[in-house]
């Protein structure tokens, strides 16, 4: 059985035996070991006994980290005399219980004088204990002393956040108030260089070297020390100090007083702030390594949000960027840069993501992006049309059938659920489902499971679901034309694509990108006629239009009179039936036909169709030569 010591100068130490298989430490009193701290969170860290008869102290979480020998420790096996500190507390780990004079020496460890004082990096609360005893103890000048250095905490860690495009900016506003503050007379601020690791200057203070190229010459051996153990380092006279007095670096340069503090981020050391003082010892002391402590831990941490700050705006340039051109999802409007934000920020979870929007506003394009910027890119992207799938099919053809299950089903064959498996499967036009198929779909997004039609053996998948729908779902579910739950199930993460007409200011730039260099570019006059229609078909009406312009024209540039009549009318021909489109989409097919001479393979081609698609099509208009 193992034990851990409180240890707190001034107090009687407390001997904890650790006989549960895990002790919990915390401020609430549910605990084994109550922390009476304000530093230590509600339930703090944990102590497990492992099958091996040893023990692993578990950070929970805290606001505080939880610190091993003064290094930052999440998850931990501990070794008997490890001193753990959690908050302002500190306990010493030992394997054997401590003799009663053992436990006397063990208090007054912490209390030990030292020629030079090794601290783990204290957090910007400890701040506030800069001075000891009560108030009626200290006199008035130490107490404005140490409220003029709250304040400049206070109003340094306001204002550091405005600054994270200018981090040289906020480095430069740390050694200010580093100068501003404690005595010294040299310093530096330097930081780790990702590439390589080497330390590099970033901001120097030496008044016998303006001018110069940024270098300090300091005590080499007190930096490394603080960047390879992550500890603070004080030292009253580094000449006369036993751990660094035989150091080359400190006899070179004579160096008296020194302070040199981690500058930390998520446990990580990103570089040291250096202070010294050659002309007398003893010009810092506890409470200048305090504050000194606490401004590094702000700026490690302005440092690190600036550098995820960086990298944020940086994905999300190449995300932005990647986007639009291979998907064809384009566009520079307010309302499709929140399309971009949202696939970004969507596409590498495994969120179930409904799109609404009119048909051809470019739904199966935005699916198919959340899929290739997700980690299931390498997996299959399956689309179903649940609108052009009869209803009296669409089970098995989502989950398969069994052979013999109807008539025609001469061998079992597995469905687009199973062929998504590890993947994506994107449910177009999902409102049109039947409320039994509602029902199965349902129980895949909650089992991931599901049978084939005819079979009672059940096969897992994992999919994730993309759904679609040009109608509004949360009208179909209060007129029962919609299972509420698979609503709920599907409205995870909702993407809404805005008609053309609402974003009339990427029209230019759609019709440029559908011109694809076909013809040199599109008469003002002609770009005045798209941008007053008002495009019931979205952008493929649009594309329709553009095709019909660079194949009907007769020069470089697209004209009005290449424009099809409903468009050269200024919008006053408007299809605003599903009808009227479809009229739309016949006449502009049956004109690549006959340009192309009924070759039908290039027609298709040109129309961005599947041969397969286009026989379907001319069947449907009842198109003839």
């Amino acid at each position: 059985m193992a034990f851990l010591i409180l240890v707190k100068p001034g107090r009687k130490a407390r001997v904890f035996p650790l006989i549960k298989p895990t002790t919990a430490i915390g401020r609430r009193p549910v605990n084994d070991i109550i922390l009476e701290d304000p530093f230590v969170s509600r339930t703090h860290a944990e102590v497990t006994l492992l099958e091996d008869g040893s023990y692993t102290i578990r950070d929970r979480g805290g606001t505080h980290p939880v610190r091993v020998n003064g290094r930052p420790a999440a998850e931990q096996n501990l070794r008997d005399g490890d001193r753990v500190q959690i908050g302002s507390s500190t306990l010493l780990f030992k394997l054997q219980e401590p003799s009663p004079e053992a436990v006397v020496e063990f208090q007054a460890e912490p209390d030990q004088t030292m020629e030079s004082v090794e601290i783990a990096a204290m957090d910007a609360r400890q701040a506030l204990t800069l001075s000891g005893g009560l108030p009626g103890d200290t006199d008035i000048h130490q107490l404005r002393k140490d409220h003029q250095r709250l304040m400049l905490l206070y109003d340094f860690g306001r204002n550091i956040h405005s600054h994270l495009e200018d981090t040289h900016l906020v480095l430069e506003n740390v050694m200010d108030m580093a100068f501003k503050t404690l005595e010294a007379e040299r310093g530096f601020l330097a930081l780790v260089k990702e590439a390589g690791g080497e330390l590099e200057c970033e901001i120097v203070r030496d008044p016998g070297t303006e001018g110069a190229v940024p270098k300090l010459s300091a005590s080499s051996t007190i930096v490394h020390k603080v960047l390879r153990e992550g500890v603070s380092v004080l030292t009253e006279d580094a000449l006369k100090d036993t751990h660094f007095g035989e150091a080359k670096s400190v006899q070179e340069y004579e160096i008296r007083s020194a302070l040199c503090v981690p500058l930390f981020f998520r446990d990580k050391v990103l570089g040291v702030i250096y202070l010294d003082n050659r002309r007398s010892s003893g010009r810092f002391d506890r409470d200048d390594l305090v504050f000194l402590n606490a401004l590094s831990q702000l700026a490690g941490i302005a440092l690190g949000n600036a550098a995820l700050h960086r990298r944020v705006i940086q994905e999300n340039m190449r995300m932005g960027e990647a986007l639009k051109p291979h998907f064809q999802i384009l566009g520079t409007s307010e309302e499709m840069e929140k399309v971009y934000t949202t696939i970004r920020k969507t596409a590498p979870s495994s969120l179930t993501v409904l799109i609404e929007g009119e048909t051809g506003t470019g739904k199966e394009l935005a699916a198919r992006a959340i899929h290739e910027f997700s980690e299931r890119s390498g997996r299959p992207f399956v689309p179903v049309n649940c609108a052009a799938i009869p209803k009296d099919l669409i089970e098995s053809e989502l989950f398969g059938y069994e052979k013999g299950a109807f008539t025609g089903a001469t061998a079992s064959r597995d469905g687009k659920f199973k062929e998504a498996d590890g993947g994506t499967i994107f449910l177009d036009e999902v409102a049109d489902m039947s409320l039994d198929t509602q029902a199965k779909v349902l129980r895949v997004l909650e089992q991931r499971e599901f049978p084939r039609v005819g079979g009672s053996r059940t096969f897992q998948v994992d999919v994730r679901v993309i759904a679609a729908t040009n109608k509004v779902l949360q009208r179909a579910v209060e007129e029962g034309n919609f299972r509420e739950d698979l609503y709920y199930r599907l409205n995870v993460v909702s993407i809404h694509l805005p008609p053309l007409r609402e974003r009339k200011n990427d029209i230019p730039i759609l019709a440029e990108h559908f011109i694809a260099g076909r013809v040199r570019k599109i008469a003002p006059r002609a770009m005045e006629m798209l941008l007053s229609h008002r495009w019931p078909g979205n952008i493929r009406e649009l594309r329709n239009c553009i095709d019909r312009a660079v194949i009907l024209g007769n020069g470089e540039i697209i004209q009005p009179e290449d424009l099809p009549p409903s468009i050269r009318g200024r919008g006053e021909r408007v299809p605003a039936s599903s009808e009227s489109i479809e009229h739309v989409e016949r006449d502009h097919i049956t004109r690549v036909l006959r340009r192309t001479g009924w070759r039908k393979s290039e027609a298709a081609k040109i129309l961005g169709i599947t041969r397969q698609t286009l026989d379907n099509k001319i069947k449907k208009y009842k198109i003839r030569e």
